[in-house]
């Protein structure tokens, strides 16, 4: 299958049953990264000692703590993003929450789950952001396949006028899947990415403020291009 013909993807795997995905994974804090395997923290970046790649900005905009969903994943699966440090807390808090978003898309892949809690957890009911999470984790799940590796995370940028009503924000990024693998859950086999230019993403996020929950942001439009020049490094 080629991911030029599927709505935003992320990931492809080069196999005869090829499928399009999304991935995530965390390194060392002294590297300028984040560990990132999850949201069990409030903070989107997982086990709860990970630094929270949007801080301390968006700290400010989430209080009292939100009760966010867990995100653990497996040692295998790694998410790595720069840190940022926006001055404005609720360009912060898109941003994290942003991201969040794209680990929860990885998560419910990895557990194999369409209806898993986080994406929703991260996306506006009925949005297309919604939808997109969805039909990666269940395209995959419905043909045992995951992800393994790391994926990186760069170049982050934020601007107010996302959402139907423009009043949110707009989180773009870059990210890289040169060391992610697919993974065959039958065979247990470890399958390459194809090396080159279709492993590097640009994302658009339009995110909006959750009409429930104080200083929760939400994806509501996500667009994902492939071969993205700008994005490599």
């Amino acid at each position: 299958m080629n991911r030029s013909r599927v709505l935003p993807a992320v990931v492809s795997l080069t196999a005869s049953a090829a499928l399009l995905l999304t991935g995530c994974g965390g390194d060392d804090g002294d590297s300028g990264k984040d560990k990132a395997a999850g949201g069990g923290s409030g903070n989107g970046n997982g086990n709860g000692n990970g630094k929270n790649s949007a801080s301390p900005s968006a700290k400010k905009s989430e209080a009292p703590a939100i009760e966010r969903p867990e995100m653990k994943f497996p040692s295998d699966v790694r998410l790595v993003f720069e840190k940022n440090n926006l001055p404005d807390p609720d360009q912060a808090a898109a941003l994290n929450d942003a991201q969040n978003y794209a680990r929860s898309t990885v998560y419910g892949i990895v557990k194999q789950d369409p209806e898993n809690a986080a994406y929703k957890f991260y996306s506006e009911a009925g949005s297309d952001a919604r939808e997109y999470a969805k039909s990666q984790i269940r395209n995959h799940s419905s043909a045992d396949f995951s992800v393994t590796g790391e994926r990186s995370h760069s170049d982050a940028k934020v601007q107010p006028g996302g959402g139907a009503d423009k009043k949110g924000m707009v989180v773009t990024f870059c990210s890289d899947e040169s060391k992610m693998s697919g993974k065959d859950l039958r065979t247990k086999e470890k399958i390459p990415f194809e090396p080159g230019p279709k492993n590097y993403w640009f994302w658009r996020i339009e995110m909006v403020p959750s009409k429930s929950t104080d200083g929760l942001w939400l994806a509501q439009k996500a667009k994902v291009k492939d071969e993205a020049e700008q994005c490599r490094r």
